[in-house]
């Protein structure tokens, strides 16, 4: 446990507690060397981690000294002290957006606008990384105030892997993230959180500064996921926050602003010259531009096969029409003139309407883009398969495995549907195939190195995910090789 007085690594003197989370405490301390008081976030304390947890936050942290940005709370030194991690980080006097929530009940309009965008400016930040940087955390706790009153994202760069091994080490099974401000994709059968999930995030934090609570409570998002409607704000706030407050929490990830253009947007309207806000009708495509910027050249040109269909699908359709309209009219046209010549009234029988028909194309083309949705996912959160670090991280393949579902539903409508549909999702298919078999073959030569260095349990968690992969892959050409 953690005391005031404590020194740590023989240099940081604890003071006060700050605050607290699921696995780690942040400290006021001073620096004994430079006398300087700074913060201190001490990870897994009173425990300890092992050397592979150890060596994870080394790698992991070497990466967030890289990240420099105007509304990130830059951390000035890493180190370890008694098998524990910590981070050296600049004392914002200010406090926290909550500690602001907490001394002065409520936000004022122009400070929540300068929130907003700070934050927004910080999560474009993060999120234009390569692969994207997702907070998975962004609530009033993690957004600090500075000195000149500029707001600061803190706990940035905390990645899955790592709060996979907090938790193990804590005895954890929830999802990383505070419940509260989870949005409702992270309540389903593949949690894992996407940058929509950390605009989400940051609608149910202003929700909270305006109104005093998160929109739902202590439940977060999974109340939403189960119907219930965002709760209006009634508090005397202008109608145009209100509503980009409302677009951030959107049910759908892909009807949400993504933060460059919340950033963009309040912006404008702190240097007053507001525009009305909306979507643009392409914001879906924009937003997976976003998830996908690591993989562009893999996936847009399937995407742009697939998108391309459509309009193929309409002209198809219009053109069905025509013929029939031509067909009717011609027979009429015989039918009255055979009546005239033969003396008789002209009884043109009506032509019974087409029955409506499945349109099997369009559908097809929902599923697939459900599994390049998938893959997607797969492939923001896939880091390098070639790594010993891989035997405790999230199960990438999962997404994967997913897609490959969609994708042979396809088989099913194979004669119903057009060719090109059909050739796409079977090249899709085939790529994803590919991405599990190397996969499979790096699972099982992981285990047998962590056999030979008397892993057990790491070996046997390669055995099963390559075990899990196997229907998936034609294992005949993977047991010959």
């Amino acid at each position: 446990m953690l005391d005031s007085g404590q020194i740590i690594a023989d240099r940081y003197e604890l003071l006060k507690q700050l605050g607290r989370g699921g696995f780690s405490e942040v400290w006021l301390a001073q620096d004994k060397l430079t006398d300087v008081k700074v913060a201190i976030k001490i990870y897994a304390p009173g425990m300890g981690l092992d050397d592979a947890g150890i060596s994870l936050f080394t790698q992991e942290f070497s990466l967030v000294f890289d990240m420099n940005h105007t509304n990130l709370l830059h951390p000035t030194y890493y180190d370890c002290w008694e098998r524990m991690p910590y981070l050296i980080l600049p004392f914002c006097k200010n406090g926290s957006a909550f500690q602001y929530l907490t001394d002065n009940n409520r936000i004022t309009e122009t400070e929540s606008w300068h929130l907003l965008h700070d934050v927004a400016e910080g999560l474009a930040y993060l999120h234009a990384k390569t692969p994207p940087v997702i907070h998975q955390d962004i609530k009033p706790d993690n957004i600090l105030i500075n000195d000149e009153n500029r707001y600061m994202i803190t706990d940035f760069g905390i990645s899955a892997r790592i709060r996979s091994t907090l938790r193990r080490n804590q005895g954890q099974e929830s999802s990383g993230g505070t419940l509260a401000y989870m949005g409702p994709e992270r309540f389903g059968p593949s949690p894992a959180p996407i940058m929509a999930s950390d605009i989400w995030s940051l609608g149910a934090t202003m929700y909270e500064l305006l109104t005093g609570m998160p929109p739902y409570g202590d439940h977060g998002g999974v109340l939403q996921k189960n119907g219930a409607d965002i709760p209006l704000i009634n508090e005397d706030f202008s109608q145009e926050l209100k509503d980009i407050i409302y677009k951030c929490l959107a049910l759908n990830p892909w009807d949400r602003p993504t933060a460059r253009q919340i950033a963009d947007y309040t912006s404008q309207h702190i240097n007053g010259s507001p525009v009305p806000f909306s979507l643009s009708n392409n914001s879906h495509d924009t937003l997976q531009e976003e998830e996908d910027k690591t993989h562009e050249d893999s996936i847009s040109a399937h995407s742009s096969d697939i998108n391309k269909m459509s309009p193929y699908q309409d002209k198809g359709k219009r053109k069905k029409v025509i013929v029939v309209a031509a067909i009717t009219a011609i027979f009429a046209t015989i039918v009255i003139i055979f009546s005239l010549i033969s003396g008789k009234e002209p009884v043109v029988e009506s032509i019974p309407e087409p029955t409506p028909t499945i349109d099997y194309d369009q559908m097809c083309l929902s599923i697939i883009q459900e599994g390049e949705n998938s893959k997607i996912q797969g492939d923001v959160f896939r880091f390098d398969i070639d790594t010993l670090k891989q035997n405790n991280d999230s199960v990438f393949e999962d997404f994967y495995i997913n897609a490959i579902g969609k994708y042979r539903q396809i088989n099913y409508y194979k004669d119903s549907i057009s060719a090109k549909i059909y050739l796409n999702a079977t090249e899709l298919k085939q790529q994803v195939e590919a991405i599990l078999d190397s996969a499979y073959h790096v699972f099982k030569e992981k285990a047998n190195i962590m056999k030979d260095l008397d892993q057990a349990v790491a070996a046997q968690a390669f055995e099963d995910r390559a075990k899990k992969i196997e229907p998936y892959i034609n294992i005949d050409n993977n047991e010959n090789e």
